[in-house]
């Protein structure tokens, strides 16, 4: 499991890294077990990219959901990189 979780947060920062300019990538994320490991490879991710700063915002699911609505209908592009759950991002 740890290992999906890590291949899946490389790939899909691998991917943000890509789409965007900026240093630091702003990673939205769901107040749950799973996603707090994830937050847990941030070092070695930066160690391997120096050139990226990873900043999470974890919030609680239906707050997250709400912010993640509000800001594509507004175009605010708070987020550059944002998880649900294990299967959504």
């Amino acid at each position: 499991m740890k290992r999906f979780i890590k291949a899946g947060l490389v790939v899909a920062l691998a991917s943000a890294g890509l789409a965007q300019a900026a240093t630091e990538l702003v990673i939205a994320t769901v107040n749950n077990g799973h996603m707090i490991e994830m937050q847990k490879l941030t070092p070695i991710f930066e160690k391997a990219n120096p050139d990226i700063k990873l900043k999470w915002v974890t919030l609680e699911e239906g707050t997250l959901r709400q912010r993640v609505t509000t800001d594509i209908a507004t175009k605010g592009g708070q987020f550059d990189v944002m998880t649900i759950g294990l299967y959504e991002a």
